[in-house]
This record gives structure tokens, sequence and C-alpha cells, in this order.
């Protein structure tokens, strides 16, 4: 229904209208008159009509004058404007301030209800413009959260991250940022309301919040093994460790705040660029590895170091290497770096308590980081205190090989009926909201374990696969069906034509309307 204020100052004219317009439109709702420019205003501002009809000669505030007032005071109704002078400049004023047509009076009860009804559908065309508009805000307010997860589990684990990354930091707006370090959130076990119905999604929202009202732009991941790292990227020109510590500070006082589980928070250090966050990441790792300092948050810049000088420097670098070679599946190489860590500690002449503490810390935080993958890979633990560095060597061996059994038992070859209920389920629902999390669910799975099935069973990224599916049912639309490429975008689950025809042209190698301009040329013919 479209609502109407009849602005004239003869009341003649006014009635005439209205039996005109009541009698012409069973859609369009009369809801108010006014004599004067005065009273146009406040009716404006009181009953917020959708269409206006404004006689511009009024004695006081004249139509035009109104106009200009209602407008500045955020009205966006459309006016048509009603004059028994048919004047140029009356005219182009009018068309100035964004009326949308002029009546003559008297006018033919023709005329009026011609240029109401146009006008009025002009309304309509904008209303639902809008609603669509708002819609498609709010589907992608829902899908936002998602997109973020998956950029960060592709810098994060992913050794070949998806050919559409880019595209996805796009879709987000990336931050104008200097340096960026990443921040992981341990949640403790043991702490009360942990397991809450919506848990995950009320803490992702507050930790959203909190990053928006902080001013640190920022992306976050998904929650997985009690641990949810952060990507925070810190103004051009600010202190890391300014920045650092106070995200630290505040995120741990809002996730206290919200009465969830006792956070720890292990900051790595700025990285120069979105390929170097992997590195910050693996310091945030170990800069958690001790959850019971008060601060309830660490810098990796801030570890207590117990080694020599010499063999300081080049430890932390071990130890990182020893996270990215897990993280890669290089077993072998992971249990070489563990070796040649126990033989700095030796060579550094420390206690051996200290060293087989400081490797066990380390093995803790491999498992942690395996969890977060989605492994169960439970806390290694060794059986007594080392005699000597020989046996330390041997115990981590062992304790590192049970790991990676762990790990390749879960990465074994999949049920193929698992492998075919994935594919069937995204094929059939790939024109929705489509995150990895639903994936899993469908499968009663793991996310980074439907991930990383995903690379080693078909050599890509689920999103990639999911890709491949809306691209052939978008091809499959345009070769049956006389839908536009705007419906045919909506249709395959897409929600921005621009961002759908980058993503066509980069799969199938054409435009969408080149695609469909092959399509309708006769065959034989180049």
């Amino acid at each position: 229904m479209i609502t109407l204020l009849i602005v004239d100052d003869e009341p003649i004219e006014r009635t005439a209208l209205r039996r005109m317009i009541e009698q012409g439109f069973g859609d369009i709702a009369i809801v108010g008159q006014a004599s004067n420019g005065r009273e146009a205003i406040e009716l404006a501002e009181q009953l917020k009509p959708d269409l206006i009809t404004m006689d511009i000669k009024m004695p006081g505030i004249g139509g035009l004058q109104a106009i200009e007032r209602i407008r500045e005071a955020g009205g966006d109704a459309a006016f048509i404007v009603v004059s028994a002078y048919d004047t140029f400049e009356f005219a182009q004023q009018a068309l100035r301030m964004g009326v949308r047509d002029y009546l003559l009076k008297p006018s033919k009860t023709a005329v009026v209800l011609e240029t109401v009804g146009k006008v009025a559908d002009e309304v309509k065309a904008s209303r639902r413009e809008r609603e669509s508009r708002a819609r498609d805000k709010e589907r992608l307010c829902r899908m936002l959260p998602v997109v973020e997860a998956d950029i960060v589990s592709q810098l994060l684990f992913d050794y070949a991250p998806s050919v559409h990354l880019n595209e996805l930091i796009a879709l987000l707006g990336a931050p104008e940022f200097g340096e960026g370090f990443v921040l992981n959130v341990l949640l403790l076990e043991g702490s009360a309301g942990e397991d809450r119905p919506g848990g995950q999604e009320e803490l992702q929202a507050r930790l959203s919040e909190l990053l928006e009202t902080s001013g640190v732009p920022g992306w976050i991941g998904r929650l997985s093994g009690r641990q949810l790292p952060i990507v925070a990227f810190q103004e051009p020109g600010a202190s890391y460790r300014q920045t650092a510590v106070g995200l630290g500070r505040r995120l741990v006082q809002a996730l206290r705040r919200g009465g969830g589980p006792e956070p720890f928070i292990g900051i790595g250090g700025p990285s120069a660029g979105l390929n170097d966050l992997r590195r910050s990441y693996h310091e945030a790792l170990l800069a958690a590895v001790d959850p019971s300092l008060p601060a309830r948050f660490c810098l990796y810049e801030d570890l207590a170091r117990h080694d020599a000088p010499s063999a300081g420097d080049r430890m932390p670098e071990l130890e990182k290497a020893i996270l990215e070679d897990v993280r890669r599946g290089g077993w072998e190489a992971a249990a070489a770096g563990a070796m040649r860590l126990v033989d700095l500690h030796e060579s550094a002449g420390l206690p051996l308590g200290i060293a087989q503490q400081r490797i066990f810390e380390v093995l803790v935080i491999v498992a942690r980081m395996l969890e977060e993958m989605g492994y169960e890979a439970g806390k290694p633990y060794y059986s007594r205190p080392a005699a000597s560095f020989v046996q330390l060597k041997a115990e981590t061996g062992v304790l590192l090989g049970r790991l990676a059994e762990k790990t390749a038992l879960a990465a074994g070859e999949p049920d193929p009926g698992l492998v075919n209920s994935m594919k069937k389920f995204i094929k059939d629902h790939a024109s929705e909201d489509l995150s990895l999390e639903r994936v899993a669910a469908a499968v009663d799975r793991n996310p980074f374990y439907v991930s990383k099935l995903f690379k080693s069973h078909f050599g890509m990224n689920y999103i990639d696969y999911l890709t491949e599916c809306r691209m052939e049912a978008a091809k499959q639309l345009m070769r049956d069906t006389d839908k536009s490429l705007k419906e045919i975008t909506f249709d395959v689950g897409y929600h921005d034509p621009n961002y759908f025809s980058r993503v066509f042209k980069k799969i199938v190698g054409h435009s969408p309307s080149d695609y469909r301009k092959t399509l309708l040329r006769p065959a034989g013919r180049s």
C-alpha cells in the first residue's frame, strides 16, 4: 500500500484530487491533507507518507520551500508538484529538488491517474529495491563470520590456500592495515559456562563487537579444541606492543564479563604481511604455553627464556620450525628438529630437567595445534624424568611417533560413502550460504577434518569445489532458461553480480555475458 499526503491551499482542489485517487486506485491510501506549507512539513514528519502532491503557490511557506524543508528533515517521500502556472522557472527548480513529476491545474482525470500511477509504481520499485538490499545486507552480515573464519583457517593452517582467498578478503573489505599479528585465545577446561548452547556464536559475536569498539581491525577464526585464533591489524604508525597489550587486556576482560570459560591469550609477534601470519600464529601458540600467568595473556617477545645467550636466538626459531613441519605433516623433519632442540639445550649447558620441561611444553603446543586442526591428539606425557639427554631424545621421539600415528589413523583412507555424502550435500545446497561447519555437521565430522579430506581426496579446498558446483549450475541455467544474469547470480548462491561475474570468468574463462553469447551462436560459425 502506498500512502499519500495532499497539500493544496484550495479545499475544492484537495477534495477533487482525493476523489479521483480514491476512485482510481485500490492500493493508494490518502493519510492526510494540508492547506499550507507549514502544515505539510508537520504532517510529513508525523505521517511519513510515501508520496506527496504539493501545490506550489500557497500563502506563507510555498510548495518548493516546503519540499526543501521536508528533505532537510530527512523525509524521503516522492513529490508531484501541482500548479496553475506552467513556468519554466518553477519546473527547473522542482527538477533540481528531485521532484518526480508535474501536474497542471486543472488536469483531466486521466492525466492525474496516469501521473500519480507512474510515480506510485516508481515508489513501489524503489521500496522493493530497498528491501532487496536490506535482505542482501542481512545475508551478508550472517555470512561474514563464516568468511572471516575461512580466511583465518586458510592463512594459518592450509598449506595451499584457495584460489579464491583474495576474493574472500576483498568481500570482507580488507582493512587498511600496517603489521598484523595473531592472538591465540585458549579457553581453559573446567570453567563454568563453557558448554552452553550457542556459546560459540555468542563468543564470536562478543569478540567481533570488541574488535570494532576497540578500533583494532581483525578477523576471528573458528573455535576448535578450546582454542580460537584471531588475526589483528595495527593501524599504520601505531606501536605493536601498545596495540597488542591493550587488545589482550580488553579481550580478557570481555571474556570474563561474559561468564564463559576462563581465558588465556598468547600473542604472536608482528608479521610483515599476510603470508607471514603463520609465523605469528606459531609464536602465539608458544606464548600460551603457561596459562597460569596472572595477567591472563602473554606476548611471545616477553617469554622468559632459560637459554644461554648463544642458544637463545636459535631455540625459538627451531620451535616454530617444528610446529610448521607438524602442520605440513612432515613428522620426520619435526622429529629431527626436536632432536636438534635437545642438542641445543645440552650444548648450552642447561640442566636436564629444564630441557625436558621445555621440550614437553613444545609437545603440548603440538598437541593443541593438532586438536585445532581437527585431530584428537590427547596430551603427551613423559613416563618419568629423563636420566640423560640421550634418553630425553629417545622419549621425545616416541611421543612424536605416537602423535604421528594418531593423525595418520584419523587421516586414513576415508569411507567412500562419507565422501559421496559430502559431495551430494554440497551439490544439493550449493545455492545457500554453505559454510565448512555446516558441511561438517551434515556428515558428523570436524570442520578441519573435512577441509583436509577435500584437499587429500579432491586436490582442492571445499570452497573451490563449492564454487565449481555453482559455476556448473550457472552454466546450466544459461543454457536451459531465459533468466537474467542477475537472477542467475542469486539462484546459484551469490549476492553480488559483479563478484559472481569475476569468479565465473576466472573459472570458465569467459564472462557470463560472453558465455551466454556462445550458447546463442549457431553451430559451425566462429
